[in-house]
């Protein structure tokens, strides 16, 4: 090349350097070659671009190009008008001084034409990570939500190199978690810090706050209270504030909301660092149960606290809307047993609690459990097995503050199914005479009780007893007089009920009536005795043997030993006789005392 060609080239190459981004990549330098004539009839033979950088390392950067043409012999060829174009101007901008400045990301061919001579330069536009920059420094978060957090990578001249996403962590995913997408997730309340990383070393961190959001409000005391209407329940209302998590929410506004009339002080109370609040609750002045809600804004369901207040007596009355009750022991009287509770002034007590015991025996069973919207209550009483006057109690409300009601019921006996000696069982008395007690023979239904107006009759048995049926006075008794029969010793009578279904057996002991007949009763043979065995037997009216009685014996000629003799339980006795043999006189016996008397003559020989 001639001396004064290469001093041009190389100034113009001293002006280009300073305007020459950095960078590193291949470019490719085409060159044709043609015949063209410039300005003066000079031809250019070849075309040519210089410098040559083949990179821009961020989005702004410029690169000037100079077009060379040159004669045949290498001189530079002046005159000639370059035509410069880009083949993507999105990633490369050209004006026609030759001026390229970075678009965009890619690649991209500048051409320069002179006439027909042509040269290319490809030219890579690769942004260089320079910088990395957050959006803040804070980031406050609710627990559960979920964000993505900003940060954007910058080329050496500030531009966001699009595309490049920086890979976030965190300090502690127990407060804030980084899923696999890049997106971080609130998990409970908290302090962290996330860390952005970029190419090149690049990195930013962001502290991130989460916030605890109230997610259920729990009542801890207070429930299930009771106290009389209108008084102050004796224990605070308590509830907790959770968030999410299950961690106290502190200062949030929780309203306590009475359903049932009454009152609670603070109405609205802020939790406190353990998510507490608490509030005094004064029921109402009408008994029953009562309820106050209790809730948080933005949370959904508000737990409902339930207290009883207890009617009090000087305002509480409780009647029987039927008080003439009856039935049958051991069954249920015919119609529920309805009670009604009512104030002072006559008003319903509603949904008041009500307590049924029987005191002598059966059962009552509630229909339900409190009062219903009439202030009424029913249950159905079942009878004790005892007849007469039953017993039965009703507590409404508590019994340490309002004393129960009594009621009674008329209960009658059952129809009889056995029948009872209640007297004169047992007796000793004389044959054929009446016992000096009178017998009582009782009805009986099936639990024991007495039954009035049923028919007795006797069954069979010693004496009489019983003329026809005999009705059970007003205590389920029949009395009558027994009339022993005729033969001593024990004597039974059976009485039972007119259907024949029972009966039952009265026991006596009959002793033999006064005495009636003496006997003598000699040997069979009587031959050539001397002495002559004699049994002496006494009965009475009915042939009973007497026994213990005395009988006197005498004889006018001849002896008799014993002359007194006492009879035995046969009512028997024996003497010897000896009569004498030239007179002949009978054996006289008398029973002393009465005009009882018997004789025995020895036969002739």
């Amino acid at each position: 090349m001639p001396k004064p060609q290469r001093q041009w080239l190389l100034g113009a190459l001293r002006l280009l350097g300073g305007s020459i981004s950095a960078g590193a990549a291949l470019v490719s330098i085409l060159s044709y070659t043609s015949s063209h004539e410039a300005v003066g009839g000079t031809r250019a033979h070849r075309l040519a671009l210089a410098p040559s950088p083949d990179s821009a390392g961020a989005i702004g950067d410029t690169i000037q190009l100079v077009a060379l043409a040159t004669d045949e012999r290498g001189a530079a060829v002046a005159g000639m008008q370059p035509v410069w174009t880009t083949t993507d101007p999105a990633v490369l901008a050209v004006d026609q001084a030759g001026t390229v400045v970075a678009a965009g990301a890619g690649s991209a061919t500048v051409v320069v034409r002179v006439g027909e001579l042509e040269a290319r330069r490809r030219i890579v536009v690769r942004q260089r990570p320079s910088a990395l920059l957050v959006g803040d420094s804070v980031v406050l978060v609710h627990e559960g939500d979920r964000l993505s957090p900003v940060a954007r990578v910058l080329d050496p001249r500030g531009r966001q190199i699009l595309g490049l996403e920086p890979v976030w962590t965190s300090g502690d995913p127990a407060v804030a978690a980084v899923d696999s997408g890049g997106a971080v997730a609130a998990v409970s309340s908290g302090e962290t810090q996330l860390t952005a990383t970029a190419p090149g070393g690049l990195q930013s961190t962001v502290r991130v706050v989460v916030l605890p959001v109230p997610s259920s409000i729990t009542v801890l005391a207070g429930e299930g209270q009771r106290a009389p209407a209108g008084s102050r329940l004796g224990s605070l209302l308590a509830a907790q504030v959770v968030s999410r998590s299950g961690r106290p929410v502190a200062g949030v506004a929780v309203y306590f909301e009475s359903q049932t009339g009454g009152s609670v002080e603070p109405a609205v109370d802020t939790t406190d660092a353990q998510g507490m609040v608490q509030a005094a609750w004064t029921l109402a002045e009408v008994p029953g149960r009562q309820r106050i809600s209790v809730g948080v804004i933005g949370v959904a369901g508000a737990p409902v606290l339930t207290a009883e207040a207890d009617p009090v007596p000087a305002n509480t009355r409780v009647v029987l809307v039927d008080p003439e009750l009856n039935g049958i022991v051991g069954d249920t009287i015919g119609a529920p047993v309805v009670a009604r509770l009512t104030d002072s002034l006559g008003r319903a007590l509603a949904d008041i609690p009500i307590a049924w015991v029987a005191a002598d025996g059966g059962s009552l069973t509630a229909a339900a459990p409190r009062t219903d919207s009439l202030g009424e209550a029913r249950a159905v009483w079942r009878l004790g097995p005892k007849a007469g006057r039953q017993r039965a109690r009703i507590q409404a409300g508590n019994p340490r503050s309002l004393p129960p009601t009594t009621i009674s019921a008329s209960a009658r006996p059952g129809a009889a199914v056995a029948v009872a000696v209640a007297e004169g069982s047992g007796q000793s008395g004389t044959v054929g005479k009446a016992l000096k007690a009178p017998i009582a023979i009782r009805a009986l239904d099936r639990y024991g009780n007495p039954v009035a107006g049923v028919a007795l009759v006797g069954a069979g048995g010693s004496g009489a007893a019983l003329d026809g049926a005999a009705v059970t006075d007003s205590g389920g008794k029949v009395r009558f007089r027994w009339t022993l029969g005729g033969e001593a010793g024990a004597q039974r009578l059976v009485i039972r009920l007119k259907d024949d279904t029972a009966s039952a057996v009265v026991t006596a002991r009959a002793t033999a009536g006064e005495p009636s007949a003496l006997t003598l009763v000699g040997p069979g043979r009587w031959g050539g005795l001397t002495q002559l065995p004699i049994t002496v037997s006494l009965t009475d009216g009915y042939g009973n043997p007497v026994a213990a009685r005395v009988v006197t014996l005498r004889t006018g000629s001849g002896s008799v030993k014993p002359a007194r003799v006492t009879t035995d339980a046969e009512g028997r006795a024996q003497v010897k006789w000896s009569p004498s043999a030239k007179v002949r006189s009978p054996l006289a016996a008398a029973v002393s005392g009465t005009k009882v008397s018997a004789s025995l003559s020895r036969p002739r020989p």
